[in-house]
């Protein structure tokens, strides 16, 4: 889930000339809609999709694919794919489909189940984990999706910047006050640069949740969203009430970046195109995929890069075992329960995820590859030195309670996460009304467990 991928202007543009009339048209051939996001600095799949549209064309005469691109962020695509999908005559036949939101739409009849093709398709018990499988799994049992990325997080810093201020490098932090020491040196010793950043506002939606508060949530003693053995949604509780605590000391104590940056949708281009290359960003909260910025592939590379910037894994609050949290999520090329057509759209999704076209899109995004032959050649980390350390967090990485509900969680976190961030409210605060508003969010009190 990630850098982040908002608004109505942008909706009133997009929504024009979508469709997904798979039938025959006039000249007798079937047209298939492929729907995905785009943005300036992030091509990636754009690329491969490109090339899988060409592939699959020249092996299936009569059918054409429709690449349809979003412009904008995560949340402008996820707005106009929730648009689009309130009729089968608008909903696009494929579509790249954050993991997070397929419970939902599994639930609302919006998805087709792939396993009837899956069965026939030695790439997907050849080449994807048994793990990575459980990505697009509905609560049915059923595969609703193909991987064509997963991911982790930690923490990215400047060496520069370390050494400048007297901090050790390679870092190893074991604590979140080590984190927030770390910060504070930064602010004293060298005043024009962002201490640290992180995803906090409403603005960077799944970003926020995700890379912002459930890295810390699952860093605490038993911090965890949904207590799997009662089978309820956990409202606040101490958990959830520190760490909102660790984002109120960001920016409280003004180690973090300004509000307008903070509520800027570009926080991640300004961050790795602007302040990491010139110095002027000490820690980055981010995933795995971040060094694709300065990649060759990149639209403003960076080849001092692998000098200039180390990672190291978040600790735990306070040290506690394993001593480091990640957040695993990814995207999944999914079928329109809608499509008409759908052999036609999955032998779309077979070309689109092969190994070549897998390839292609995790050497240009940086996203960690599903695929074990991708991830077995040798170009795979040929020109990224960070891919092996975040490929190892899965050791102790957590994956979200991806369940019908968890979108309306994970908005009421953006809720108490932002109004932490401006100072609106205290972390107390914002705890006891995310308690408040959970259990509308989740289907009634009986769903949700009090702390």
């Amino acid at each position: 889930m990630r850098r982040t991928l908002a608004g109505s202007l942008l909706l009133l543009t997009a929504v024009a000339g979508c469709g997904a009339d798979t039938e025959q048209n006039a000249s007798g051939s079937k047209e298939l809609e492929v729907l995905y996001k785009v943005e300036p600095t992030w091509p990636h799949l754009e690329k491969m999709l490109t090339d899988a549209k060409k592939q699959y064309e020249a092996a299936h005469s009569g059918v054409t694919i429709k690449l349809t691109p979003v412009q904008g962020n995560n949340e402008a695509y996820y707005t106009k794919l929730a648009l689009l999908n309130r009729s089968p005559d608008s909903a696009p036949d494929v579509y790249l489909h954050d993991t997070f939101q397929v419970n939902a739409d599994v639930a609302a009849g919006k998805l087709a189940p792939l396993d009837e093709y899956l069965a026939k398709w030695p790439d997907w018990n050849e080449q994807f984990p048994d793990s990575v499988k459980q990505a697009a799994k509905g609560g049915d049992g059923k595969i609703y999706g193909v991987p064509i990325s997963t991911d982790t997080r930690g923490l990215w810093y400047h060496k520069d910047v370390f050494a400048k201020a007297g901090l050790p490098v390679p870092w190893e932090p074991k604590t979140w006050n080590d984190v927030l020491t770390a910060a504070r040196t930064i602010k004293k010793k060298l005043p024009d640069v962002v201490p640290f950043t992180m995803y906090s506002t409403k603005i960077h939606g799944e970003a926020s949740t995700m890379q912002g508060f459930e890295m810390l949530l699952y860093g605490t003693p038993g911090g965890t969203l949904y207590d799997e053995a009662q089978k309820k949604w956990v409202a606040g509780g101490k958990q959830f009430t520190d760490a909102l605590t660790f984002v109120n000391t960001i920016y409280r104590e003004k180690l973090g970046p300004k509000q307008a940056d903070a509520h800027n949708a570009k926080l991640a281009d300004k961050a790795n195109y602007e302040w990491f290359p010139n110095a002027k960003l000490g820690i980055a909260l981010d995933g795995a995929w971040t060094a694709a910025a300065w990649k060759p592939t990149s639209t403003k590379p960076w080849a001092e890069w692998k000098d200039k910037i180390g990672w190291t894994s978040m600790p735990t609050q306070n040290g506690e075992e394993p001593g480091a949290v990640s957040m695993s999520g990814g995207w999944v090329m999914a079928m329109s329960s809608y499509a008409k057509n759908k052999q036609e759209a999955w032998d779309f999704i077979a070309v689109a995820t092969n190994k070549e076209n897998s390839l292609t899109y995790a050497l240009g995004s940086g996203d960690l590859t599903p695929r074990k032959d991708v991830a077995a050649d040798p170009k795979y980390t040929a020109d990224n030195p960070s891919v092996k350390f975040f490929t190892d967090l899965a050791s102790v990485t957590h994956y979200r309670p991806a369940f019908e509900a968890y979108p309306k969680v994970s908005a009421q976190i953006q809720e108490a996460l932002e109004a932490v961030t401006t100072g609106s409210q205290t972390p107390e605060e914002a705890t006891a009304n995310y308690a408040k508003a959970l259990p509308t969010a989740v289907g009634g009190p009986d769903k949700v467990l009090a702390r």
